[in-house]
């Protein structure tokens, strides 16, 4: 994180989505056809993850060997949800239920994408920065995210979601739920060690939603320093989405005044 490498894909990611958000501004495709070229490049880019990951380990009695790909990799990240938001509202019919989706996709995907390449877990978990420009799930990592963040700017560019001040706490209602899901997962696959049935030390394999610790190396030593980064991250997400939904609200207000 915060190397020569990183400050490069950064780059190479700020013009390749400047680049693709103008040819789709100028031409404005319908919002269905930019769905579907999404749903191409998640299945390529889970084939290229998962193919990129995936070890050959022995069975416990050494008789044999068998695929196993690490927990950190399973798609419970909120970015690597998206990809079943995405075939959702491609394949739905238009209704109250898919511009829900569409409206939670729209804040989440363009910051979530933003900030997972802003701050890179693969880094840090697994490839050495050293790899940056050699391991294919660097590749992976960085095109996936720039296509969230090209999709979900794109989402009330098209013109054809009508998102309303309604969506944004619905927003963050979809999130909240996620994220609580986030705590059963995380403690779920993470490895406790027990002496007299007393709990003594756990080993998280997983991070989903960054509810088991910050994506800073900052460290945590009690609840109440957890609670505190929890309200922390949450009143952040909120503030975030607000700044996203600001447009919404203003033309809202806008059009409230216009009807006295």
């Amino acid at each position: 994180m915060f190397t020569v490498y990183h400050f490069i894909w950064l780059a190479v990611c700020a013009v390749l989505i400047a680049g693709t958000l103008v040819f789709l501004k100028q031409r404005r495709p319908p919002l269905k056809s930019v769905l579907s070229v999404c749903c191409v490049l998640c299945v390529l880019s889970e084939l290229v993850k998962d193919l990129s990951v995936i070890k050959m380990v022995p069975s416990s009695d050494g008789s044999m060997l068998l695929p196993y790909m690490e927990m950190q990799h399973l798609p419970f990240h909120l970015c690597s949800i998206q990809i079943l938001l995405i075939f959702f509202v491609r394949f739905a019919r238009p209704g109250r239920g898919r511009t829900t989706v569409l409206a939670f996709m729209y804040p989440t995907a363009l910051i979530g994408a933003a900030l997972a390449q802003a701050m890179p877990s693969i880094f840090s978990t697994s490839i050495e920065v050293s790899q940056a420009f050699t391991h294919p799930l660097a590749y992976q990592f960085f095109l996936y995210h720039s296509m969230l963040v090209v999709l979900g700017a794109y989402i009330p560019l098209c013109g054809e979601v009508e998102l309303r001040p309604k969506h944004y706490f619905s927003t963050l209602g979809i999130l909240g739920a996620m994220a609580m899901a986030s705590l059963y997962l995380n403690s779920m696959f993470a490895a406790a060690t027990y002496e007299d049935g007393e709990l003594i030390s756990v080993e998280y394999a997983t991070n989903f939603f960054f509810t088991y610790k910050p994506p800073l190396p900052i460290p945590l030593t009690s609840v109440g320093q957890w609670l505190i980064y929890l309200a922390v991250i949450c009143l952040l997400a909120a503030a975030l989405i607000g700044l996203c939904y600001l447009p919404v609200f203003l033309k809202a207000r806008k059009k409230a005044a216009a009807g006295r």
